[in-house]
């Protein structure tokens, strides 16, 4: 009986780590009932948002991070979830850029050296576009106009080789 139940406990634990977590745990392709859940503070998205992309169902209109306020969209593809979007107005060129590098020095931290990076910086505008790759998971931090922070976690989908 005991080993029966520290199969079961196998098995649990298995499924779990076989499904892929997009942001504070959330798996993808999970429904926005399973996202509620884990995340109470995800809700119902506005229709202006729903009108801009009307894959997000939920979001969170405001969630600090690394000095930023951000807005969370969870975007779903047939009522399941594909990737989280998150964005932030800092409001300066200056700004943008130390949040991008604040939250490059995470993503490092916990996903390693990102696979590529461009950054461009002129009189105008600052261009940051990172992107890294952790299992099934792809991270994309890029800064947008010059002072938007986009970071992006999403779902890598294999590619089907060429049958010949």
């Amino acid at each position: 009986m005991k080993r029966f139940f520290i199969g079961i406990a196998l098995l649990c634990v298995c499924a779990l780590a076989s499904a892929q977590a997009l942001w504070r745990g959330v798996p993808a392709g999970a429904s926005p009932a399973e996202v509620q859940a884990l995340i109470p503070e995800a809700l119902p998205a506005p229709a202006e948002l729903l009108a801009r992309d009307g894959r997000a169902l939920l979001a969170i209109p405001r969630f600090e991070l690394a000095g930023a306020d951000f807005a969370v969209s969870f975007l779903f593809e047939r009522e399941r979830l594909a990737s989280v979007l998150l964005l932030a107005d800092t409001g300066s060129a200056e700004q943008a850029r130390d949040v991008a590098q604040n939250l490059t020095a995470s993503l490092r931290a916990r996903y390693g050296l990102e696979l590529s990076s461009k950054s461009r910086k002129d009189a105008l505008t600052v261009a940051i576009d990172r992107q890294w790759s952790y299992r099934r998971t792809s991270v994309r931090l890029q800064v947008l106009e010059g002072r938007t922070v986009s970071l992006r976690y999403g779902v890598e989908v294999p590619r089907q080789s060429d049958r010949l």
